[in-house]
């Protein structure tokens, strides 16, 4: 199995996850920032750590970092630092390139140097805000057309030591349940890379017990879903 490589530039609250999350994924990590004590913080925890300015094209082509698989250009304040780091790349012969977007203007230029991948973890981070807020017990959703979607949620009280074939979901819902997650242990600061670990209950039995804390995930459409979630959580 082919290991991929991945190069992280900007270690603020996005990127610095990314890094981690990337790496605990079992991919070759190389983070870059500016400032000293973002990398002390993942030096251990990565491939490779550096400390230096991803605007200095003669450094940057120093590192070999040509046949990285994806380059995410995660830096969060002041475009120009983006906009120059990302034409080096581009110089580098880097082969992708994905940018968080943090301005409209910002969006424009990038575009208009080809790049098509953009990042916008604010925007998508307010929307499933305002979906977790506008429909109680909703975790997470993924939307497959303008009407299915794939939804997280937690399992209303009233299904709690019920069977799946107990609750008919499909009957009584027209949701399909996918599978279901369960929290096996707790865990700590996102920012620190720790999180609780979840037991995923691959194709659940018809027999299956539903469990306080699991959370059920269910596919169909999001007026099924207001309508389970908003009889139980309201």
């Amino acid at each position: 199995m082919t290991i991929k490589k991945f190069l992280v530039i900007g270690l603020g609250h996005f990127g610095l996850n990314l890094a981690l999350r990337l790496s605990e994924a079992g991919a070759e990590v190389i983070a870059i920032d500016n400032h000293q004590d973002k990398i002390d913080l993942i030096s251990d925890r990565v491939t490779h750590a550096l400390c230096m300015d991803s605007t200095d094209a003669r450094t940057m082509k120093s590192l070999g970092i040509k046949d990285v698989d994806t380059a995410i250009v995660a830096i969060g304040e002041g475009f120009e630092s983006s906009i120059l780091t990302t034409a080096i790349l581009q110089e580098i012969g880097v082969k992708r390139i994905m940018n968080r977007v943090i301005s409209p203007v910002h969006e424009r230029l990038l575009k208009a140097m080809n790049i098509t991948e953009l990042l916008v973890p604010e925007a998508e981070a307010a929307e499933h805000l305002a979906n977790r807020l506008m429909i109680p017990g909703l975790l997470e959703s993924y939307e497959l057309s303008k009407e299915y979607g794939i939804f997280e949620v937690i399992a209303p009280e009233e299904f709690i030591g019920k069977t799946l074939l107990e609750l008919n979901l499909r009957k009584q819902y027209n949701m399909n349940l996918i599978t279901i997650k369960r929290k096996k242990k707790s865990g700590g600061l996102i920012t620190l890379g720790e999180r609780s670990e979840i037991e995923v209950i691959g194709v659940p039995s018809p027999e299956l017990k539903i469990i306080k804390e699991d959370i059920l995930i269910l596919f169909g459409k999001e007026k099924h879903i207001r309508i389970l979630l908003e009889s139980s959580f309201i």
